[in-house]
């Protein structure tokens, strides 16, 4: 890494300050662990370790999917996530989440010597000067990729010159979304040689699996039959969905529900509430198939999502008529399923947005507006369209997670070959 003037001088600067500061932290109550001072709050997992710095958690659905497609291609990795944000989200088995340690020399080495990732991206330009520089100091191999932002100056160190060449200079590559973008990465001092253009990295989602012989035999038995979804629905959400299908059934003969509640487990008691409505169910968790007058199939078992979206061609995505916050589009879309949903997905708030501003959904408010959006989707032509608009947007960023793949997965062989 370039060790620039400006870059010594930041550093010392930041020293200073650090050795100014009262020894007893202040609390925090976003960190009470004081995972900012470099304290980590669970231990190194075994094995290859990839960190992924998010910065703002604005990407961190975005650099969650390209952590599973690394961990498809290599099953012994686990992955530390950090963020330099006020909130971070909880981690998952072999999927750490941390805070960023603070931009100070102390912080930064508790975090790298607790951690010691083997490989590091940078999924925006939050590069926190002393953090980058001692990284590189470790040869730890580091990738920025450009998830949507143009790399500028964090206030309160812009005004050292160089600072920027020095810290670009500490990653083996960077990639940015256009030539706009890349031209202002090489004012800025990156290295023409190490900046590539391959668009940016957008939340997606790998098309969720199924069995594949199950679904052409459900498939031909419902061949001739229109099909709707309803995915992962809370229990406030029944009741509108039975009204929107008892409505439908009188317009479009024979009409199938698959109705996915939130928890698998309420699949017995929920068939016996939809009988009291007066339809013919079905349940999944008894082995039964849809017969030819089943209404609404009940699909109360785990892991089969995939499924259920490749056979219906409109899905409500469940958990946002109410408050809940929604659940993933991009599974749906990945499945050229044409979604519906309610207005309460803040849990996934840019996906619903990305999604909305191609003409790939359809927001509902209640049971009438369900209805009619569901009329409209049930011609096909129209479905088709709103399905392949998803599947674009679905697809948008999956050049760079490639590229992104192949730097990563070769900077952990070159490691271990040696």
């Amino acid at each position: 890494m370039g060790n620039s003037l400006a870059l010594k001088l930041y550093l010392a600067t930041r020293a200073r300050a650090a050795r100014a500061a009262p020894n007893a932290p202040v609390s925090d109550p976003q960190d009470p662990d004081n995972e900012r001072l470099g304290h980590a709050t669970l231990d190194r997992p075994p094995g290859p370790l990839v960190w992924v710095h998010s910065g703002q958690d604005r990407h961190a659905l975005a650099a969650r999917e390209l952590a599973g497609r690394l961990r498809l291609e290599r099953g012994d990795l686990s992955f530390l996530f950090t963020t330099s944000g006020t909130r971070r989200r909880a981690g998952t088995p072999g999927m750490a989440s941390q805070f960023a340690p603070d931009d100070a020399a102390a912080p930064v080495r508790r975090f790298l010597d607790h951690w010691k990732p083997d490989a590091s991206v940078w999924t925006e330009a939050d590069m926190r000067p002393a953090l980058t520089a001692e990284a590189a100091a470790r040869n730890l191999p580091m990738f920025l990729v450009d998830a949507h932002t143009a790399p500028t100056e964090t206030p309160g160190w812009r005004f050292w010159p160089g600072l920027t060449r020095s810290l670009l200079s500490g990653f083996a590559c960077t990639i940015t979304g256009d030539p706009v973008k890349a031209g202002a990465l090489r004012k800025l001092g990156a290295d023409p040689a190490r900046t590539e253009i391959a668009g940016y990295l957008e939340e997606g989602t790998a098309a969720l699996p199924c069995n594949e012989a199950e679904r052409d035999a459900l498939a031909a038995d419902l061949s001739g039959r229109a099909v709707w979804l309803a995915a992962r629905v809370a229990d406030a959400e029944i009741e509108p969905i039975l009204d929107t299908h008892a409505e439908a059934l009188r317009r479009t003969h024979r009409l199938l529900l698959i109705l996915v509640p939130e928890d698998p487990a309420a699949g017995p008691a929920l068939r016996e509430a939809v009988h009291d409505h007066g339809f013919v169910a079905g349940l999944r968790s008894a082995g039964e198939d849809p017969a030819h007058d089943t209404q609404i199939y009940i699909a109360d078992t785990e892991g089969e999502m995939g499924l259920w979206y490749r056979l219906a061609p409109v899905s409500f995505l469940g958990q946002s008529l109410e408050a809940t916050g929604g659940i993933n589009p991009f599974e749906a879309a990945a499945l050229g399923s044409a979604i519906i949903h309610g207005p309460n997905v803040r849990r996934y708030r840019r996906a619903y947005g990305r999604l909305a501003s191609a003409g790939a959904t359809r927001m509902v408010r209640g049971a009438g507006q369900l209805g009619e959006a569901l009329d409209a989707l049930l011609a096909p032509d129209y479905a088709a369209e709103m399905a392949l608009a998803a599947w674009k947007v679905c697809s948008s960023g999956a050049e760079v997670s490639d590229r992104a793949i192949d730097l990563v997965l070769t900077a952990l062989d070159d490691a271990e070959a040696h």
